[in-house]
C-alpha cells in the first residue's frame, strides 16, 4: 500500500481532528523547509543512514518546532523510503538502515504518547494499514489505544486475527504482534465478546506453539470453556498422533488447570487417555483436571486408572491418579495395601458412599 496516496486521504477525512498536520509534508518530507538551522539540523538528521541521539533529537523537535511538529512527527513515522540526508558516493546498508528507521520511530511514538494529540490518530491508523514491522506495529497500537480506545479495540481485532477479510491488518501475520493484540482485547472488554472470541477462536484452534500457549494462559479459570475444550481436545489429538512437541506438552498442561466446570464425555475420554498413557508432564495435570470436574454420572476407564495408580514407579503419577480414584470409583483403591493412605482413604470414601445409598434403599 503507498502511504503516499493514502495517507492525504486518511487525513481529510479524519477532518478537524487532524487539521493541525500538513499531509504535503507528509507525503514528501523533503519539503520541510525550518528557519531554525538547529531545529532543521535535527529534522534531517532523523533521515541519516546512522542517526545518533535519536530519542534526543526527536523531543528536541516536538518541544521546539512549535504547531509544526505534529507534521514533522507525523511525516517521519510514516516515511517510508531510503536515507537521504547521505553523501552521494555514500553506500547503505539495508540491514542497518531498517535497524535505524525502525528506532526513530519507535522514538517517535513514544513521544506521541507522551504528548496525547487526537490528531494523530488518523496518522496511527494509516500506519497500521501499512506496518508489516512487528515491533512498530504494537508499539503503534498500543499508542493508537491510548488515544483512542474504540480505534485501538477495532485495530486490535483486526490484528489478533489474520483471517479477518477486508480487515486484516498486515502486521497480523506476525505471531508477536497478535499476543499482543489479543493482550490487549482480553484485558479491555474480556474474552466474551465477539471480537475477542474470534481472536481466541485464531490462537487455541488454528495456531501452535508460543501464541497458543499465551492464549491458554491468559484465560481464567472457566473462562471461554467450549474454546478451550475443543483446543485441549486438539492437543490430545496431536499427542495420539505423535506430533505434540514440548510447547503443545506445556500448552495441554496449562490449558488443564483452567478448566472449572463439567466437561464433555468426549473430553473425558481424551484426558484419561492422556491419564493413562501420557508422561507425567500431562498425566498429571489431565488426572487432576478430570478429578475436579468429572461428573458423578460419567463412565470413564477407571480400571485402566487403577493399574497405573498401582504399577507406576513415578509417586507424583499414583498420587495424582489415586486422587482421581478416589473420586470416582474409590472401592478400586480400598483393594490395595493396608498401610497405604490412599487404600484407607478409598475404604472410608467407599463406606461414606454405601451409607449415603443405604438411606435410600430402605
Amino acid at each position: 500500500m503507498d502511504l503516499r496516496a493514502l495517507i492525504p486521504l486518511v487525513l481529510a477525512a479524519a477532518g478537524a481532528a487532524a487539521a493541525e498536520i500538513d499531509p504535503g509534508a507528509v507525503a514528501d518530507p523533503r519539503m520541510v523547509r525550518m528557519a531554525d538551522r538547529a531545529a532543521d539540523a535535527r529534522w534531517r538528521a532523523l533521515f541519516a543512514p546512522d542517526p545518533a541521539w535519536v530519542s534526543r533529537q526527536v523531543s528536541y523537535l516536538s518541544a521546539t518546532t512549535g504547531d509544526l511538529a505534529p507534521t514533522l512527527l507525523a511525516a517521519r513515522l510514516l516515511y517510508r523510503g531510503e536515507p537521504w540526508t547521505r553523501r552521494g558516493t555514500e553506500q547503505v546498508n539495508p540491514r542497518r538502515w531498517r535497524a535505524a528507521d525502525q528506532e526513530v520511530r519507535l522514538a517517535i511514538l513514544r513521544e506521541v504518547r507522551w504528548r496525547r494529540e487526537p490528531g494523530f490518530v488518523p496518522v496511527l491508523r494509516a500506519l497500521l494499514a501499512a506496518e508489516r514491522n512487528p515491533a512498530v506495529a504494537a508499539s503503534a497500537l498500543a499508542t493508537l489505544w491510548l488515544l483512542d480506545g474504540a480505534a485501538g479495540t477495532v485495530a486490535a481485532e483486526a490484528l489478533a486475527d489474520p483471517r479477518g477479510e477486508g480487515t486484516r491488518l498486515p502486521a497480523s501475520g506476525s505471531a508477536q504482534v497478535r499476543e499482543r493484540a489479543l493482550s490487549l482485547l482480553l484485558d479491555v472488554q474480556g474474552p466474551d465478546t465477539p471480537g475477542s472470541r474470534r481472536a481466541l477462536g485464531w490462537a487455541l484452534l488454528e495456531a501452535a506453539g508460543s501464541e497458543r500457549n499465551h492464549a491458554i494462559t491468559a484465560l481464567a479459570p472457566g473462562q471461554v470453556g467450549d474454546l478451550l475444550q475443543a483446543a485441549i481436545l486438539r492437543l490430545c489429538a496431536e499427542r495420539r498422533a505423535g506430533t505434540l512437541d514440548d510447547d503443545g506438552q506445556a500448552g495441554l498442561a496449562q490449558a488443564c488447570t483452567r478448566i472449572a466446570g463439567s466437561i464433555s464425555p468426549e473430553l473425558a475420554a481424551a484426558l484419561v487417555e492422556v491419564a493413562v498413557e501420557g508422561g507425567r508432564e500431562i498425566a498429571t495435570p489431565a488426572a487432576t483436571a478430570l478429578a475436579g470436574n468429572l461428573g458423578w454420572t460419567a463412565t470413564v476407564a477407571a480400571d485402566a486408572i487403577a493399574r497405573r495408580a498401582a504399577n507406576d514407579p513415578d509417586p507424583v503419577v499414583r498420587h495424582a491418579l489415586s486422587a482421581l480414584l478416589l473420586r470416582i470409583k474409590p472401592g478400586l483403591l480400598s483393594a490395595g495395601a493396608a498401610d497405604n493412605p490412599w487404600t484407607l482413604m478409598g475404604t472410608h470414601r467407599d463406606r461414606l458412599s454405601k451409607w449415603e445409598w443405604e438411606q435410600y434403599a430402605r
